[in-house]
Parts: C-alpha cells; sequence; structure tokens
C-alpha cells in the first residue's frame, strides 16, 4: 500500500490480472502542493494487493483538513483488508469502507477541538475481476477515457448541482458559489455513498482526482494530454503541470489507472475451453 500525501510525489503498482479476469491494472498517481498552498491536504491511495484506488480532498482548515484525508485514507484501507468485519447485506464492501472512514472522520471531529468540522472529499474505485466498482462523496472525480472520448463518471456533490435538482432551494438559501460542497466524508454522523458498477475494457484509461485539477483545467485539456499516447507517469506529470501553469490555487492529486488486456489469462481461459476435464496424456 502506497498512501502519498507530500508536497510532490508519485505512487505506482501494477497488477498482474492471473486469477482476477481477462485484464491487467496499472495505476500511476501523483500530488502536488501547488503553487498558492504551503500544505498538502490531499492523500491518495494505491494498493495493489486491494486493487484499491482512492483520492480524498481535506477540508477544514490547513490542519485538520491533512488530519481527514489522511484518516479516511488509513480507514478505508484497513477496513477493506477486514472486510468480514465490514456491513453485509447489499452494501458493497467498498461503500461500507467510506462509511467507516466517515465515522472516524466525524468521531475525531467531535473529540479534537482542532479538528471540529473538519471533512473530506473522497473518490474511489476497486477492481474486482473486470468490473470497477466506483464510489465518491464530494467533488473529488472519476474519469474515463474510452475510444477517445472522456466521460465524466461521477457528479459533483455540490449546491450547483442541488440547485439543478431542486431550484425551489435557491430562493431559500440564496446564490451558490461554484466550490460549495453538499456532502463529504466525516461531516456528518452518516453519510450516503454514491455507487456505480463498470465493465473494464482493454485500453480504458480512469482518472481519479480532486478540484485542485478540476477547477484549473478544463475537460477538453485533460482529454488532449489523455490521448498523448504518452506513459502513465508522463501524463499525470502533465496533467498537474496544467494546473499549475493555470495557477496552481490549491493542491493537485491525480491519479491514472490503465488497462490492458492480459494474454496469459486469455490463453488459460482457451484451454479451459478445449479440456475442461483432464487433458490427453496426463
Amino acid at each position: 500500500m502506497n498512501s502519498q500525501v507530500p508536497s510532490s510525489s508519485l505512487a505506482e503498482s501494477r497488477r498482474n490480472g492471473a486469477g482476477a479476469g481477462r485484464y491487467t491494472t496499472r495505476a500511476v498517481g501523483r500530488t502536488d502542493v501547488g503553487r498558492q498552498r504551503t500544505a498538502n491536504e490531499d492523500a491518495m491511495l494505491v494498493d495493489d494487493e486491494l486493487r484499491l484506488y482512492l483520492v480524498c480532498d481535506g477540508m477544514g482548515g490547513h490542519a485538520s483538513g491533512q488530519v481527514a484525508s489522511e484518516l479516511a485514507v488509513r480507514t478505508v484501507a484497513q477496513a477493506l483488508k477486514s472486510e468480514d468485519q465490514l456491513a453485509g447485506g447489499e452494501v458493497h464492501a467498498l461503500v461500507a469502507a467510506l462509511k467507516a472512514a466517515n465515522r472516524a472522520v466525524h468521531e475525531r471531529s467531535q473529540v479534537d477541538p482542532a479538528c471540529h468540522n473538519m471533512g473530506t472529499t473522497a473518490v474511489a474505485v476497486r477492481v474486482e475481476d473486470d468490473l470497477l466498482h466506483a464510489c465518491h462523496c464530494g467533488d473529488s472525480r472519476l474519469y474515463l477515457l474510452r475510444g477517445g472520448k472522456l466521460n465524466q463518471l461521477t457528479r459533483d456533490h455540490s449546491l450547483v448541482n442541488l440547485y439543478k435538482d431542486k431550484p425551489e432551494l435557491e430562493g431559500q438559501m440564496g446564490p451558490a458559489a461554484s466550490n460549495v460542497i453538499v456532502r463529504a466524508i466525516g461531516l456528518e454522523e452518516d453519510v450516503e455513498i454514491d455507487h456505480r458498477v463498470v465493465a473494464i475494457e482493454d485500453g480504458d484509461v480512469y482518472l481519479l482526482c480532486c478540484d485542485g485539477l478540476t477547477d484549473l483545467v478544463e475537460d477538453w485539456m485533460i482529454r488532449e494530454i489523455l490521448t498523448s499516447g504518452e506513459t502513465l507517469e508522463v501524463m499525470s506529470e502533465n496533467l498537474v503541470r496544467a494546473a499549475n501553469v493555470n495557477g496552481g490555487t490549491d493542491n493537485i492529486t491525480v491519479l491514472l489507472i490503465g488497462v490492458e488486456t492480459d494474454q496469459d489469462a486469455i490463453e488459460r481461459e482457451i484451454e479451459a475451453k478445449e479440456y475442461p476435464g483432464t487433458r490427453p496424456g496426463f
């Protein structure tokens, strides 16, 4: 497991995919303090063993925002390592792990005066066989580049979007600032986590990122960078550079996951179909 929170850092992993579906995944994450902040309140997780990838953007001020994001990352990883202790039923393990993180952050904010009202956004994916489970809370985002097209797979839990869904609230609550979010990890005792499942395909590139990227780099530029043909390392560096060139007003964290067909897995699948029992000569 690699949890990264320094001013500028890189995390990388590769999953062989043997026994885990038809595809391999490779992940590269980069976090940067930006040009106007003195501390990095973002945290990210690249965990090859769990096939878990997570970006958190802490809120609540210099110290407590960093506490919230690091605590959330740590709690999610620990929860998924002891999955049998998570809530069962219809709730997916990743949803339950993020809810556990919510409880941990909220409880810390209640007992530590220095962490009062702290919270963190979260966007997380877990690859299971050939499916990608995606969860998010707040305005950190997940994008998918497939076939040259870039699609945002998450919808920000923002006041702007809340007004789009319920325009009558604007008259009661006043104009919405673009950076106001209405849902985050740790702000309340309980939280709703959005969860969706995506069937992965060969050539997919998934981008997890905080608003330090998306507030400064438009989607068309993100697509240009992700279709450049460069390596994941270079693309992650170029995304961070683009945000910094445009002002670097916030911490910037990007995490890229590339998907490739596992030829060994395909051959094993074909062989199993041709020789479902004991192979001749054995």
